[in-house]
């Protein structure tokens, strides 16, 4: 497809909602020799919205941070549809705190949308951890 196609709306949503369009994990694995998965911040549960983890090219060390949703209902649920918990952002920090004392490139595959905040933390608490990632 060219720039100077033009798409609609709706092909512009059928593509994103494409079971087959890649996600974080696919991209992980095709860019990366190794990569391991690091789970949890370490206040109530990992979240598995959000993918943390440790991947190397060659000789180079990397911390990856990625948003991910399944490809099917059942991940989909498991994923909460790829809408990260408070949980996910302290996650992330957490990995982006490790990257910056270890001095790693830090990676992030990252799409802002709204977080529930419910029981397990509050709105304040969640844009603090906006402003630890964005800042």
């Amino acid at each position: 497809m060219s720039n100077k196609e033009k798409i609609t709306a709706w092909e512009r949503v059928e593509i994103a909602r494409n079971p087959k369009r890649k996600t974080a994990i696919d991209y992980i694995e095709c860019i990366f020799d190794e990569f391991i998965e690091l789970h949890g911040d370490r206040v109530f549960k990992d979240d598995k919205a959000i993918v943390c983890g440790l991947a190397k090219i060659g000789k180079q060390n990397f911390t990856i941070i990625a948003e991910q949703k399944g490809r099917n209902t059942k991940e989909n649920i498991e994923r909460n549809f790829g809408m990260p918990n408070p949980e996910s952002y302290r996650k992330a920090v957490r990995f982006m705190k490790q990257a910056e004392k270890f001095r790693k490139t830090s990676y992030n595959i990252y799409r802002y949308k709204r977080s529930i905040s419910r029981n397990r933390g509050r709105r304040k608490r969640t844009r603090r951890s906006y402003c630890k990632i964005y800042v």
